[in-house]
């Protein structure tokens, strides 16, 4: 399979992951917290701190960040 061919493979998974990790901290959101508002800033600060783990891992791996998305 070429290189272009597994372009939007790539695009898929990381949409996936992206999915998956605001899942994830929408639902830890609701169960850490009560209220909307303090449930949208947990939310918020749960996105960025599992998205930061992820970049780490890309980085330790060796991985090349996705650019241009």
């Amino acid at each position: 399979m070429s290189v272009l061919g597994t372009a939007p493979l790539e695009q898929v998974g990381t949409l996936l992951v992206r999915g998956l990790v605001s899942g994830i901290a929408c639902y830890l959101a609701i169960r850490v917290t009560d209220g909307l508002f303090v449930q949208l800033a947990a939310a918020a600060f749960f996105t960025v701190v599992l998205a930061g783990l992820w970049e780490l891992v890309d980085r330790l791996v060796g991985r090349e960040p996705n650019d241009g998305e």
